[in-house]
């Protein structure tokens, strides 16, 4: 599995977490897995920067773009109310 579809993968992890009941143990766990990703993505940079691959799919990151933006809408205010509730449990 190359990188973008490892990325795309997960991101279809992040949007079956919006749609089922929010549980934030499993959305920890997938965030961890799109930051690992992230960071060996980064880390390859240069690397990367060589592949035209990446560069032939640009409409691909762009949709990539698109989907991060809207899981951000929904899956961000439901992690602030939890961590919120959590805290005031405290």
């Amino acid at each position: 599995m190359n990188k973008i579809e490892e990325f795309t993968f997960i991101l279809g992890k992040l949007e079956e977490l919006d749609k089922d009941k929010f549980n934030s143990s499993e959305f920890q766990k997938v965030n961890n897995e799109l930051q690992e990703l992230l960071v060996e993505i980064s880390t390859n940079k240069k690397e990367l920067q060589a592949d035209t691959f990446f560069l032939d799919n640009k409409n691909i990151f762009l949709e990539i773009i698109s989907k991060i933006e809207s899981l951000q809408e929904k899956i961000i205010p439901k992690a602030e109310i939890i961590n919120s509730f959590s805290e005031s449990q405290v």
